[in-house]
Protein backbone atom coordinates (compact mmCIF):
# COMPACT_ATOMS: atom_id res chain seq x y z
CA UNK A 1 0.00 0.00 0.00
CA UNK A 2 1.58 3.10 -1.05
CA UNK A 3 -0.01 6.68 -0.14
CA UNK A 4 3.16 8.40 -2.47
CA UNK A 5 5.48 9.42 0.70
CA UNK A 6 8.31 7.30 -0.75
CA UNK A 7 8.11 8.82 -4.47
CA UNK A 8 11.38 10.75 -5.38
CA UNK A 9 10.44 14.51 -6.13
CA UNK A 10 12.40 16.33 -8.83
CA UNK A 11 13.47 19.74 -7.38
CA UNK A 12 13.32 22.19 -10.02
CA UNK A 13 15.47 26.16 -9.53
CA UNK A 14 13.32 28.89 -10.44
CA UNK A 15 15.16 31.66 -12.67
CA UNK A 16 13.69 34.73 -12.47
CA UNK A 17 13.73 36.85 -15.81
CA UNK A 18 13.17 40.52 -17.15
CA UNK A 19 10.84 39.68 -19.72
CA UNK A 20 7.62 38.41 -19.62
CA UNK A 21 7.10 34.52 -20.25
CA UNK A 22 3.71 34.13 -22.74
CA UNK A 23 1.01 32.20 -21.28
CA UNK A 24 -1.32 29.76 -23.74
CA UNK A 25 -4.66 31.26 -23.79
CA UNK A 26 -5.93 27.36 -22.20
CA UNK A 27 -3.60 27.56 -19.65
CA UNK A 28 -4.38 31.41 -18.41
CA UNK A 29 -8.48 30.31 -18.66
CA UNK A 30 -7.65 27.42 -16.28
CA UNK A 31 -6.06 29.17 -13.95
CA UNK A 32 -8.75 32.27 -14.00
CA UNK A 33 -11.03 29.38 -13.30
CA UNK A 34 -8.53 28.18 -10.05
CA UNK A 35 -9.28 32.11 -9.33
CA UNK A 36 -5.53 31.78 -8.90
CA UNK A 37 -4.37 34.35 -11.91
CA UNK A 38 -4.07 37.73 -10.00
CA UNK A 39 -1.73 36.27 -7.07
CA UNK A 40 0.02 34.04 -9.35
CA UNK A 41 1.03 37.12 -12.10
CA UNK A 42 4.64 37.41 -10.76
CA UNK A 43 5.20 34.03 -12.45
CA UNK A 44 4.89 35.48 -15.74
CA UNK A 45 8.46 36.90 -15.24
CA UNK A 46 9.90 33.08 -13.87
CA UNK A 47 11.30 30.48 -16.02
CA UNK A 48 11.86 26.72 -15.36
CA UNK A 49 13.35 23.57 -17.86
CA UNK A 50 10.34 21.21 -17.47
CA UNK A 51 11.68 17.66 -16.96
CA UNK A 52 8.92 16.34 -19.13
CA UNK A 53 9.06 18.67 -21.98
CA UNK A 54 12.46 19.45 -21.52
CA UNK A 55 11.73 23.27 -22.43
CA UNK A 56 12.43 26.64 -20.76
CA UNK A 57 8.59 27.38 -19.53
CA UNK A 58 6.62 29.60 -16.98
CA UNK A 59 6.07 27.70 -13.79
CA UNK A 60 2.43 29.27 -14.51
CA UNK A 61 2.09 25.59 -16.64
CA UNK A 62 3.29 23.26 -14.04
CA UNK A 63 0.09 24.31 -11.79
CA UNK A 64 -2.24 22.59 -14.89
CA UNK A 65 0.35 19.33 -14.94
CA UNK A 66 -0.50 16.04 -13.62
CA UNK A 67 2.85 15.86 -12.19
CA UNK A 68 3.27 19.03 -10.31
CA UNK A 69 3.40 18.58 -6.28
CA UNK A 70 4.02 22.13 -4.95
CA UNK A 71 6.54 25.45 -5.24
CA UNK A 72 7.88 26.24 -2.24
CA UNK A 73 10.52 28.71 -1.73
CA UNK A 74 11.80 29.06 -5.18
CA UNK A 75 11.61 25.35 -6.46
CA UNK A 76 8.85 23.99 -8.18
CA UNK A 77 8.54 19.86 -6.63
CA UNK A 78 7.51 17.66 -9.94
CA UNK A 79 7.22 13.65 -9.74
CA UNK A 80 7.77 13.15 -13.30
CA UNK A 81 9.78 9.92 -14.07
CA UNK A 82 11.78 9.40 -17.03
CA UNK A 83 10.40 5.72 -18.52
CA UNK A 84 12.30 4.37 -21.32
CA UNK A 85 9.99 2.93 -23.78
CA UNK A 86 10.69 0.87 -26.84
CA UNK A 87 8.65 3.05 -29.22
Amino acid sequence: MSNGKNEELIEIEVIKVNKRIKIPKEIREEIKRMKLFSKLKFMEYELITCPKTKKDQSPLLCLTCEYFVRRVKGKVYCRYKETTSSQ
